[in-house]
């Protein structure tokens, strides 16, 4: 690799990362000033002012509470996936902890600490903000910020993400392994929801796809941002003699993800900005303008993370040029402080549009948010389209990812079949019109279209992306690791070994869906499903992931004539228990379901809600019994061909798919 530069001091390394950290919140601090002061965010009210202590200091609170988040959230994931826990390089013995990996890891604790002052502080400055008073230490106040703290959307949110930020500071301390990690940066990534609940976007006129815009853009932010930050505190270390072998690595697997975060803060940030300047007009506003140099930032970060993978990463370990890597990254995490103070101060800039939707004033719109769709022709089951950016990020990802895989394989002399691509492309689409379209948007309204929403989510899309073979493409084309860090072959591994048979056995894969659907349906589920955005979508996801650990249980290639027929008894099994519930549904045996919601919806189209669920019946036949018939039947009817045992039982490689000799190996 080269000459390296000289080996740091461990202390002045760490004093070096701590320099850069608070450079990145003073600069973030200083443009929210800079920012509140020019937009007027700070300014003086005519009416229920809160004083200026509190109209200073909430964005100033704000900006260091994102930042601090972000570096948590990226301290963490390189803890998990991208730095190998032990040093390879130690004297013989047990290994010990990497510095590198031994110093994310401290970061993260320190800055969570940051993270739950921060949060605090906004709680009760956020209450004294909408309460239109100061601070106080009087009994009222406390009292009036208890309410607001668990009466109000508002106060609910950053009640839940103080708390989140609690658990996560004490877990930091507490957790050493990379799997406790790893839920330790999942944890902290959940304060999405709530901030997304009450942002900007989300109080446009279409409140859930602002939600799901707002949810991308705080992921890639946080993934970017605290990775970014994640690669300044561990520079000391990785532009040594102790790291540079493991330099390259690292800032390949980060420049992977953060190239995914860009377009993901690129694409949405664009978005909800057209949901809250409400045409062109709105950039010459003041908010516009912030808008306008929030893109700009963006773009530039953009343009050097494209010369970190064009360039600057081939350079790592030369004695010239080899510090390049590194200035670029710490200008990136200065540039991404001022960035994120520009977004605190948009936070407490009014938009163009008015923050607040009109009233609901209908039945549909009080229960569902939305006007009552018009009559289900089949002509709308194709026309009616509701945009869910959420999916839509996901389904757009999924593609990129598989698509690049495919390439990958490709030029790397492998044969991927393109029924493959065919297949899982085709259950992308399918996902994305089940979620955005019809589909959903009537499944609000009548039990039988959700009943062919929930059974396409949780039968036909997994079938198709199984038959994509998307594990057989990771372990074709994505290299084991081997400085002892987690990438997705080996957290796939680990995951597999953890579960043992039990992970692959299509017998409890099968029962687990049967028991899902019938809790869902015939517990209070449903109606938190119907009630709560955020419940809808993880019912969603939880579904896709369940009919997909299903589906790919019974279409991975196997030998055994044991294991066949157990895939063909799961199949059978779950198909005669979705016959079952077609029928109780088709005959009226029980009461209908969520009554007091279907029932109140101020329907005048349509069948009754008794009639509609006997078309329920109908529905599980067409979008979950007859895919499970024809996947029978294919069991039926072929039988695999030989392939050798997968290591460990994890990912089996597609017997279509050629291989060279030397990627026979699975994780």
């Amino acid at each position: 690799m080269g000459s390296a530069p000289a080996e740091t001091p461990a202390g002045t390394g760490r004093w070096r990362s701590a320099a850069w950290l608070v450079a990145a919140f003073a600069v973030a601090v200083a443009a929210v000033v800079a920012s509140a002061a020019f937009s007027g965010a700070a300014a003086e009210r005519e009416a229920l002012d809160p004083g200026a202590f509190v109209r200073w200091a909430l964005p100033i609170a704000l900006t260091v509470h994102h930042l601090a988040l972000a570096v948590v959230v990226g301290c963490l994931i390189f803890a998990a996936t991208i730095l190998p826990p032990g040093d390879d390089e130690s004297a013989p013995g047990p290994s010990r902890p990497h510095p590198a990996f031994v110093r994310v890891r401290a970061v993260a604790a320190v800055v969570s600490l940051v993270w739950l002052g921060a949060a605090v502080v906004v709680l009760v400055l956020t209450y004294a903000n909408l309460a239109g008073q100061p601070v106080s230490d009087s009994a009222e106040f406390a009292s009036q910020l208890a309410y607001f703290l668990t009466d109000l959307l508002v106060g609910q949110a950053w009640g839940a993400i103080t708390l989140i930020a609690f658990l996560v500071c004490n877990l930091t301390f507490l957790v050493r392994s990379t799997t406790g990690l790893a839920g330790t940066a999942l944890l902290a990534l959940a304060t999405i929801v709530p901030i997304s609940l009450i942002g900007h976007a989300a109080g446009s006129d279409d409140h859930f796809a602002g939600v799901g815009a707002l949810a991308v853009h705080w992921l890639g932010v946080l993934v970017w941002v605290g990775g970014v930050a994640a690669l300044a505190v561990t520079a000391p270390i990785l532009a040594s003699n102790h790291g540079a072998h493991l330099a390259k690595s690292v800032l390949s697997r980060f420049s992977v993800l953060a190239g995914v975060a860009f377009f993901l803060v690129l694409a949405s940030g664009v978005l909800n900005s057209v949901l809250r300047l409400g045409g062109w007009e709105g950039l010459l506003s003041r908010y516009g303008q912030l808008i306008l140099i929030k893109l700009a930032a963006t773009l530039l970060l953009g343009a050097i993370g494209l010369a970190h993978r064009s360039w600057a990463i081939a350079q790592v370990g030369r004695k010239s040029g080899g510090q390049t890597a590194w200035r670029l990254v710490i200008a990136e995490v200065l540039i991404m402080g001022g960035v994120i103070g520009v977004t605190g101060a948009l936070g407490r800039t009014a938009p163009p549009v008015p923050r607040e939707p009109e009233p609901a004033i209908t039945p549909a719109e009080i229960l569902t948010g939305y006007l009552l769709p018009p009559d289900l022709t089949w002509f709308r089951w194709f026309t009616e389209w509701r945009w869910d950016w959420l999916w839509v990020a996901f389904s757009l990802t999924a593609a990129a990812v598989y698509l690049l895989g495919v390439r990958k394989a490709h030029a790397a002399g492998h044969r991927w079949p393109w029924q493959h691509t065919a297949s899982w492309l085709t259950g992308l689409l399918v996902l994305v019109y089940v979620t955005c379209a019809a589909p959903t948007i009537y499944g609000m309204v009548l039990i039988s279209v959700h009943t062919v929403m929930l059974l396409a989510i949780t039968v036909l899309i997994p079938l198709l992306l199984a038959l994509g073979a998307p594990l057989d493409l990771l372990a074709l084309t994505v290299q084991r690791r081997t400085d002892g860090s987690r990438g997705p072959r080996e957290w796939l591994h680990a995951a597999s070994s953890a579960a043992g048979p039990a992970l692959r056995n299509p017998l409890l894969s099968g029962a687990v869906v049967a028991v899902s659907l019938g809790l869902l349906y015939y517990t209070p589920l449903l109606r938190l499903a119907l009630d709560f955005w955020i419940a809808h979508q993880m019912a969603n996801l939880y579904f896709l992931l369940i009919g997909f650990w299903f589906m790919t249980t019974v279409t991975r290639p196997r030998t055994a004539a044991r294991t066949l027929s157990r895939r063909i008894i799961a199949v059978a099994g779950l198909a005669g228990a979705l016959l079952l519930w077609a029928t109780v549904l088709a005959f009226g045996v029980t009461p209908v379901l969520e009554v007091d919601w279907f029932g109140n919806l101020a329907r005048t189209w349509g069948p009754s809600i008794t009639a509609d669920q006997q078309r329920a019946g109908t529905a599980v036949l067409l979008a979950g019994v007859t895919p499970l018939v024809i996947l029978l039947t294919t069991l039926l009817l072929h039988r695999p061909r030989p392939t050798p045992a997968c290591t460990a039982g994890a990912l089996q490689p597609s017997s279509t798919a050629s291989r060279r000799p030397d990627r026979t190996d699975h994780p």
